[in-house]
């Protein structure tokens, strides 16, 4: 196809000789994600001339066939569980027909009637991707809408072909503490209905378990713990752990009870989520202490979202990938991790391709030179992010978290953290996102409403943003820093909120390597959730390729000749 007919732009690398002629060579062999990021890519390393194109090119053609190596992720000791846990975690958030609950009366899609054939073989692809490379790990939740039910039927059925043993694969799912023994009960058996099938739970977890409240329901006496206990001695569930959106403090009282065996805990690079920048009680902030904690007590560590949550690391600013070159975004935040001593890194897919950076890291983590490549990175990085903040990094020490009373429910840590990733890396689109969260509380806080009431609705994802009605003389009491945080909270708004915020998107972003849209949305809204339920996830989902993706990437293919012709997708 020529480029005058051509309704994508070609591609600066399509006319650079070394390095076309390198994909030409390749892209037999490459699916059209692999390429469609390939090309993503080169198009910011030509622009950026970080090293020769032909030799940029050829290491990332690397990386997207590191699957057809023969080589598997390592495994390591699971803590206190004695598992064989693969360093990489196939996370089962992204890649589901639909957030619809599938216990929804009449529109349950108990015998998966509302789920298309298209994505359901897609998340078997998945699987199997991941067993090719050694990812036996499972991770899906009752709160992900049709995943536990989608992953169920797929590893039935290749138990029951006999192309796997159930002994063979880690499942793990999740299930939300509760105000009473009955509801938790009731929320695990609609759970069980879809676990049953394949024998037993490895790995149980009790879901964002984020604040005090729920810390209480779980180990208070005879509370949902007891439950959990009931549940190991009928042989329904392995182990026993939590996942969590909390704040240090309430991580570290969890970790402390000795009554869970691993945590799924925020903890990367640019941060700790929503325990950036709060107090751990030790004199640090954020969750390093944590994962040195659980550690200590052998208990295993999983890390949740280290490419989404960790700085949307799909779409990585310029300032982050030239600072971390030649690893890439992904590869060194998860070589990073590794050498943190923690145990596993859940990749949230929608895709097999999905794998590749993260892969690629893991069998270069095994590499000498790693350790090296790491260091570098991180003391880059360091230098960029302190000549931002300098010595108002300390601002944090004393600031409540947004579940005190006194803050009046705003997340004054989130937010100046956020401050910091755009200043110092220009991170626009993850600071975003996270804002847009702060936006939901916010739109739910009712003024006549006392302020504990108003923290205690608080969702997965708690704390508001800066208010200016708000007085901060409370919350701020003795800190050196009182007026810059206020005027730094002001600025985050004004460039991040979602109507009037001056900052877009896309600013600063070197390249994408999202291709298609995820099956149940890549950014989903409530409204989008009412229409799966009431149309039974036949609307307000993603849906996978289209007909234009397909189209785009054939066009994208034909830049490129293969034996001197051009190549048919």
């Amino acid at each position: 196809m020529g480029s005058g007919s051509s309704i994508v732009q070609r591609p600066a690398v399509a006319d650079d000789p070394r390095a076309s002629a390198i994909i030409s060579e390749a892209q037999s062999k490459l699916t059209d994600d692999q390429l469609v990021k390939l090309v993503h890519q080169m198009e910011y390393h030509l622009e950026a001339k970080l090293d020769d194109s032909w030799k940029i090119c050829n290491d990332l053609i690397n990386v997207a066939s590191c699957k057809s190596t023969g080589k598997k992720v390592p495994k390591v000791r699971y803590g206190k569980t004695e598992l064989q846990m693969p360093i990489v975690t196939c996370g089962g958030m992204r890649l589901q027909q639909t957030w619809m609950p599938d216990v929804i009366p009449v529109l349950s899609p108990k015998k998966m009637t509302h789920i298309s054939k298209k994505c359901q073989n897609n998340l078997v692809e998945c699987v199997r991707m991941s067993l090719k490379l050694g990812i036996n790990h499972f991770e899906t939740a009752r709160f992900y809408g049709t995943s536990e039910l989608q992953f169920v039927d797929a590893i039935c059925e290749m138990i029951e072909s006999g192309e796997i043993k159930r002994e063979d694969i880690i499942v793990q799912t999740k299930v939300t503490p509760a105000k009473t023994n009955k509801e938790f009960k009731k929320t695990f058996d609609a759970s069980w209905k879809h676990m049953h099938k394949i024998g037993y739970i490895d790995l149980f977890s009790f879901h964002g378990l984020n604040n005090d409240k729920q810390f209480d329901w779980v180990f208070q006496e005879g509370g949902n713990f007891a439950i959990a206990e009931e549940l190991l001695a009928e042989g329904k569930i392995k182990h026993v752990g939590f996942s969590t959106h909390g704040t240090p403090d309430l991580i570290r009282k969890t970790i402390e009870t000795d009554k869970m065996e691993y945590v799924n805990i925020h903890y990367h690079y640019f941060g700790s989520y929503h325990s950036s920048f709060y107090a751990d009680g030790d004199g640090g902030q954020g969750n390093a202490l944590n994962v040195k904690l659980a550690k200590d007590r052998d208990m295993g560590v999983f890390i949740i979202s280290p490419v989404d949550k960790g700085g949307a690391l799909y779409s990585p600013t310029k300032t982050v990938v030239d600072a971390v070159y030649p690893l890439s975004p992904i590869g060194f935040q998860s070589m990073w991790l590794w050498e943190q001593g923690c145990d596993t890194i859940s990749i949230g897919i929608s895709k097999p391709s999905d794998f590749d950076e993260v892969v690629a890291a893991a069998l270069q983590w095994q590499e000498p030179e790693s350790k090296e490549l790491v260091a570098s990175a991180a003391s880059k990085l360091d230098e960029i992010y302190a000549s931002v903040m300098g010595p108002f990094i300390d601002f944090w020490k004393g600031v409540p978290t947004m579940w005190e009373e006194k803050s009046q429910g705003i997340a004054v840590s989130h937010i100046i953290w956020l401050w910091g990733l755009v200043k110092a890396f220009g991170m626009v689109c993850f600071a975003k996102d996270r804002y847009k969260s702060m936006e939901s509380e916010n739109a739910k806080w009712k003024d006549k409403k006392d302020t504990l009431t108003n923290i205690g609705n608080f969702s997965f994802n708690p704390g508001r943003h800066w208010d200016p009605k708000v007085n901060y003389d409370a919350a701020l009491e003795g800190n050196r820093f009182k007026k810059e945080i206020v005027e730094r909270m002001e600025e985050t708004h004004n460039w991040l909120n979602s109507k009037t915020g001056t900052l877009g998107k896309t600013d600063n972003e070197a390249y994408t390597l999202k291709t298609w849209e995820s099956f149940p949305g890549d950014d989903i809204t409530v409204g989008q959730v009412i229409l799966q339920n009431v149309s039974g996830g036949m609307a307000g989902a993603g849906g996978g390729t289209t007909s234009s993706y397909r189209r785009n990437s054939a066009e994208i293919r034909g830049f490129f000749k293969e034996g001197g012709e051009e190549k048919d997708n």
